[in-house]
């Protein structure tokens, strides 16, 4: 489709501004940003939606319009502010079309105006002769559902295939599949050099080849080491269509992102009413009374943040996601599960995605929970703590809880590497060299004492051994270290060496 078949539309209402010679340009996607530097997440020929939330003057009127490169135009909501002159200039300098959308037209109109637009296109267009082409883009234009356009595909070429998150996730399938099976599929999308890739005669190959990240993408397994040009055809097309779909339902999402996005803005402001709160959460669906908690994350840039955190809210907590900074933040109501679970599930679908993570990291941050919505801007500042402080572990998934934000071992992940070394050295050095050198367990002794809280017959009993023994195990180890255990400073100082080990 053209820019000019948008502007002439009289349910978009759409107003040219600049570039009014320019409405033959083809639009291929779309895209909505409000990031100060879009140019990770738009694509050439990409119609551009904002809000202007990112606009600081004219210098960032300029900056914007460079980074979006290519793109077929940039549209305007009204809702927020007019937009200001610097930015005509720009995109007038930069020969970008700049278009306004009335205050009373949503930014899913468009996005879902677009998107059928470009799958009605794809359905008529002859690339090979393939007939059914134009019926299964015509599932979609008709309201048809993912589920139908997958089974109608497996029918067709008679071989069962699925849609699937690299998680392991079935989106949808023409039948069951293992958890087994699933799990091998993820790991192999995540780790072939080269797709399409191939496990026990199932081939995988990703849903979109202009995601940021193969952890942010969709995937498509069938059976069958080969199919013949024509079926070959049909399913380069069901890839492209679930594409699409997959754009579509993610332009709905972005309606309650923006929710989300003011709500983050008015808790940072201070300014924050408990009503206006409380007002946002009911336009969100978010109830407090079953427990919410809060989620940060990183993983590479926000919006590959955003797709992971949602890929490993689901199924268990879908919560609503959107990317504040570099962080993806979510708000998840438990709804019946335990903050125990849910920890326990994000960090197993991370652990899963950590087969593709190249030389990305994948830190998360999950607050306390709370049971209404008064606490709520706590509990995103220590989500976001926790995600802080996991990020500055070693492991590439990290994560660090709210209760873990109140342990000495939460400040101890905080020192550098070198200093923690140096530390442990210090006070632990000479008793490891003595254990190695004489097979002693003073270290072992060391820590079982501490454990006990300095008493000396449950060490002993834990020990199995005579106290007299215990007696000059720890006299040893004040003479080793030149260290007293009964001051009690000492004993921190010990407890803390001992775990950095």
């Amino acid at each position: 489709m053209r820019l000019r078949d948008l502007v002439r539309d009289d349910h978009l209402a759409l107003k040219v501004l600049t570039g009014h010679d320019l409405l033959d340009r083809r639009v291929r996607g779309v895209a909505t940003t409000d990031l100060p530097d879009p140019s990770r997440f738009v694509k050439p020929g990409e119609l551009v939606l904002t809000e202007l939330t990112w606009h600081t003057g004219a210098d960032s009127s300029t900056a914007f319009v460079r980074r979006l490169g290519e793109v077929a135009a940039l549209v305007c909501g009204t809702g927020l502010k007019v937009p200001p002159s610097d930015l005509l200039d720009a995109c007038a300098a930069a020969g970008l079309p700049l278009l306004t959308l009335p205050v009373d037209v949503p930014f899913s109109r468009v996005t879902e105006h677009v998107l059928r637009a470009l799958i009605a296109e794809l359905g008529a267009t002859p690339r090979r002769p393939y007939g059914g082409r134009r019926r299964l883009a015509s599932t979609l234009v008709d309201g048809g559902s993912l589920t139908k356009l997958v089974d109608t595909v497996a029918g067709e070429l008679d071989v069962p295939c699925w849609v699937m998150s690299p998680t392991g996730r079935v989106i949808v399938g023409s039948q069951p599949l293992d958890e087994d099976s699933r799990a091998r599929l993820a790991h192999t999308f995540l780790t072939a050099r080269f797709l399409p890739g191939m496990l026990d005669r199932l081939s995988v190959f990703p849903i979109s080849k202009g995601a940021p990240h193969r952890i942010a993408n969709w995937f498509l397994a069938y059976r069958g080491e080969g199919v013949p040009g024509d079926s070959e055809d049909v399913l380069v097309e069901l890839a492209a269509l679930v594409a699409l779909e997959r754009s579509r339902l993610e332009a709905a999402q972005r309606i309650e992102r923006r929710v989300l996005d003011q709500l983050l803005r008015l808790l940072e402001s201070g300014d924050a009413s408990l009503p206006g709160v409380v007002s946002r959460l009911h336009t969100l669906h978010v109830e407090t009374e079953h427990g919410l908690l809060v989620v940060a994350l990183t993983a590479g840039g926000p919006e590959t943040g955003v797709a992971v955190l949602d890929e490993l809210l689901r199924p268990l907590a879908p919560g609503i996601v959107t990317a504040s900074g570099e962080e993806a933040v979510a708000l998840v109501p438990l709804a019946g599960n335990s903050a125990a679970e849910l920890t326990e599930h994000l960090v197993k679908g991370a652990r899963i995605l950590e087969a593709g993570l190249g030389e990305e990291r994948i830190a998360l941050g999950v607050s306390s929970v709370t049971t209404g919505p008064a606490g709520l801007s706590g509990l995103i500042e220590e989500a976001r703590h926790a995600r802080s402080l996991a990020s500055l572990g070693a492991d590439r998934v990290s994560v660090v809880t709210g209760d873990d934000v109140s342990s000495h071992r939460t400040l101890l992940a905080a020192i550098p590497d070198p200093l923690r070394r140096s530390f442990r050295a210090r006070l632990l050095g000479r008793l490891e060299a003595y254990d190695a050198t004489n097979q002693t367990d003073l270290l072992e002794t060391l820590e079982t004492f501490l454990d006990e809280s300095g008493s000396w017959s449950a060490t002993a009993d834990r020990l199995h051994v005579h106290v007299n023994t215990l007696r000059y195990r720890l006299k040893r180890i004040e003479e080793l270290t030149g260290r007293s255990l009964n001051s009690w400073d000492e004993r921190v100082d010990f407890l803390l060496a001992l775990r950095m080990r």
